[in-house]
């Protein structure tokens, strides 16, 4: 079961990183559900303090690696 609520948070996580790439208000307040629905999932495992600095933690790493791997090129 610990496996399944990883995994979810994890794809979760993606999911939600890759909604903030778009700037309308309604995929970023998706985005900002679907991170609280990792949070549950990681709050599950870890208990309440855990869960939440590492939902916090691999939200910004997953934003980080999202941001390197699907960055937008610059055209001059």
């Amino acid at each position: 079961m610990i496996f399944i609520y990883l995994t979810l948070a994890c794809i979760l996580l993606i999911i939600s990183s890759l909604l903030l790439r778009k700037a309308s208000t309604t995929s970023c307040w998706l985005s900002l559900a679907i991170f609280i629905a990792a949070s549950i999932c990681f709050i599950a495992v870890y208990g309440s303090i855990g869960g939440v600095f590492v939902a916090i933690s691999g939200g910004l790493l997953t934003n980080l690696f999202v941001a390197f791997i699907f960055g937008k090129t610059i055209n001059k």
